[in-house]
Parts: C-alpha cells; sequence; structure tokens
C-alpha cells in the first residue's frame, strides 16, 4: 500500500540529506560549486516543512513555541524590516509580534530565497525605492567547512554591506540557517505534540487533473517505449 510519508521520516530525510551532502562537498577540494543555491533551499524546505506541521496545532501553541525558539537561537531573523513580504496562504511563518509580522526579516528570506530558488533557481532581487537593490548573498559548503565547526561562522551571519552602486547585499550562511532551524524544530517539540499536515494530492474524484486510471497509464507508458522494471 503506498502512504504518503510521516512528518517525522521527512524530517529525518531533510537533515540527514543536507548534513551528508555539505560534508561530502566540503570534503571536496576541487569542486567548481560549492552548493550555496542548493543548501539554501533545502534550509527553506525545512523551514516550510515546519510552518506546514505547526500549522495543524489550531491553538498556534506549536508555531508559537517554534517562533519563540528560533527567536532565542537567533534574534536577527525577526529584525523589522520598513515594509513587508508576501504571506503565505496555507500557513503562518514563525513570529514574535502580532503588529506587521510580515515585516520581520524572516518572512523575507522566505520569499526571496524559497520562492526563488523554487522557481528560477535564484533568489529574487528587490527593487527598492531609490533604484537601488536588495539581494540576498548566499554560502555554500567551502572546501574544509564541515558542518560540525558552522558556529565559527557565526558572526558572518546575516551581515550585511553596500556595492560599489548602493545596493544592500545581506550574507546568509545556509549551513547556519539550516541548524538554527533544525535546533528549534527539537527544542519546540514540534514532532512530540501529535501533529500532521495534510499531505498534498492531485487527481480524485471530481478533479480536472490527471484523470485517467492505472490502465491507460501503463499503455501510455508501454506505447512510448518504456521499460517494465523493478523498482
Amino acid at each position: 500500500m503506498i502512504q504518503n510519508v510521516e512528518p517525522s521520516q521527512i524530517y529525518e530525510f531533510m537533515v540527514r540529506d543536507f548534513a551528508d551532502a555539505w560534508d561530502a562537498l566540503a570534503g571536496v577540494p576541487s569542486a567548481r560549486n560549492r552548493g550555496n543555491f542548493m543548501f539554501a533551499r533545502q534550509a527553506m524546505v525545512l523551514l516550510e516543512w515546519a510552518a506546514r506541521l505547526a500549522a495543524s496545532d489550531t491553538t498556534g501553541g506549536a508555531i508559537s513555541a517554534f517562533s519563540d525558539e528560533l527567536h532565542r537561537i537567533e534574534p536577527r531573523y525577526f529584525t523589522q524590516l520598513p515594509g513587508g513580504a508576501p504571506q503565505p496562504k496555507e500557513f503562518q511563518l514563525p513570529s514574535v509580534t502580532t503588529a506587521n509580522p510580515e515585516r520581520q526579516l524572516i518572512w523575507a528570506l522566505f520569499d526571496l530565497i524559497r520562492n526563488g530558488q523554487a522557481h528560477q533557481y535564484q533568489q529574487i532581487p528587490v527593487e527598492l525605492l531609490d533604484g537601488k537593490v536588495f539581494w540576498i548573498a548566499l554560502s555554500g559548503a567551502a572546501s574544509g567547512f564541515q558542518l560540525a565547526t558552522a558556529q565559527s561562522r557565526r558572526k558572518e551571519h546575516l551581515g550585511y554591506k553596500d556595492d560599489p552602486s548602493g545596493n544592500v547585499w545581506l550574507l546568509v550562511r545556509t549551513d547556519l540557517m539550516f541548524l538554527d532551524l533544525k535546533d528549534a524544530v527539537e527544542r519546540s517539540s514540534l514532532l512530540g505534540r501529535g501533529l500532521s499536515f495534510a499531505h498534498l494530492v492531485r487527481a480524485g474524484p471530481g478533479r480536472s487533473d490527471y484523470q485517467f486510471d492505472s490502465a491507460a497509464l501503463k499503455a501510455a507508458l508501454a506505447t512510448a517505449g518504456h521499460p517494465v522494471t523493478p523498482i
């Protein structure tokens, strides 16, 4: 019987995939690319997973606990910006304020990194009112920078600078971002609250997508030359 993966197992997949990929790449001095965008996207997947899981707690206790723990770990994720980011429709992002929560930096990070990486494999630049650009700079697994040493790079994380054109760059250390989210998940006992999010679905009765049966699917694959193979 095919079933959706439980939240706890998804969490284990995400954490192990990130850690193993980071340390493997950090151990290859000759690597030309360092996975900056890939690791940033994985951190945002973890953030969305946590927010979706917390959303199933209708009391609001789960997202509140997760937000509080993340704030204790790194309060600068909740820096108030002069303006707001778009709000996700299906879940609430972490927040430590009821006044203009969309202005918190973490909302901007989710919008610019998650949406940019998911759709175009680059973070989204923000065109500011004075013609300058707000841009997120992302770190990767530099040679010898194992995940276990991430905390030694805390000083650089979320630092900013101007470039010669006056554009504003904010550095996100993707290893620290991921580890901070992971620690907040565990400290808030997000997986120990008996929560389960609604998995995404496609097709089914009354829908317009994927309206075919298994016989029609197999016929289409066989006709196009797809081999029958064990999985």
